[in-house]
């Protein structure tokens, strides 16, 4: 009778545990997948020109001031579409580094004559990441966060 128990939970442990193997797969995959995703934007690290404007209405349908933290992407990162109230990239943070140090500021607007890797910046941003605004140009690096 006991033989008959253990055999029996032998081979039911056998037989399911095809179906653990099989079933873990297909997550796995799905996690790495995701986090590949992720790295696509996120923490992807770009270098360009930072520059400085100034804040009001920006293309993500905000009133800001020159005084907050804030940065206009160019216009090839952005990618406004019909509605670019809705962008995705809206409010996002980004962290930037320049000469004077670095710093995290929100995405509020769009940079159309900004080239793909560079940011504008609003002064307070500028200051904090290139130093006295009559530079009026820095190189930077920066990513999303």
């Amino acid at each position: 009778m006991a033989s008959t128990r253990f055999y029996t939970s032998v081979f039911l442990i056998i037989a399911f545990s095809h179906f653990l193997f099989v079933s873990t797969a297909p997550l796995e995959r799905r996690i790495i997948g995701a986090s590949k995703l992720l790295q696509g934007v996120k923490g992807k690290l770009f270098s360009g020109s930072g520059t400085y404007y100034q804040v009001g209405s920006g293309s993500c349908g905000e009133h800001d001031t020159d005084s907050e933290l804030v940065v206009a992407v160019n216009k090839a990162q952005m990618e406004n579409g019909s509605n670019p109230n809705n962008n995705p990239k809206c409010d996002k943070m980004v962290s930037i580094t320049g000469d004077q140090g670095t710093v995290a500021a929100r995405v509020v607007d769009t940079c159309p004559a900004c080239a793909n890797g560079a940011l504008d910046m609003s002064p307070t941003t500028f200051k904090r990441v290139c130093g006295d605004l009559a530079e009026g140009v820095c190189n930077i690096s920066w990513q999303f966060l």
